[in-house]
């Protein structure tokens, strides 16, 4: 069984608590260790532009530019990337929604 943190945050219902895990993103060109929110919810993990860029991510011209909508209704475009994710030392390849803004979380779907 894995055991992760929770980040406390305040957002318009008060402080809530939101689960978080110490990773690792890898492809090719770059490895970077970050926190990502879980959301157990969410079909692919995303992450930001700068991210995307600082893995080594660049858009091909055969990638499929994509809409992404939260619940919010908010959408913004990405297209999907491959990585691999380590955590716990367990290294799995995960598709990744590289969103085309800054304004999304780093998010473990």
């Amino acid at each position: 069984m894995i055991e992760f943190k929770y980040e406390h945050e305040k957002s318009i219902f008060g402080i809530v608590k939101r689960p978080i895990a110490n990773i690792s993103l890898e492809t090719a060109h770059a490895k970077i260790n970050t926190t990502m929110c879980i959301d157990s919810g969410a079909d692919i993990s995303t992450i930001p532009l700068s991210v995307g860029f600082t893995l080594g991510f660049r858009q091909n011209p055969d990638d499929k530019i994509l809409e992404m909508r939260g619940v919010s209704g908010f959408g913004f475009p990405y297209i999907i990337k491959e990585s691999f994710l380590i955590l716990n030392s367990t290294k799995i390849k995960i598709r990744l929604a590289w969103a085309f803004i800054e304004e999304t979380p780093l998010l473990l779907g």
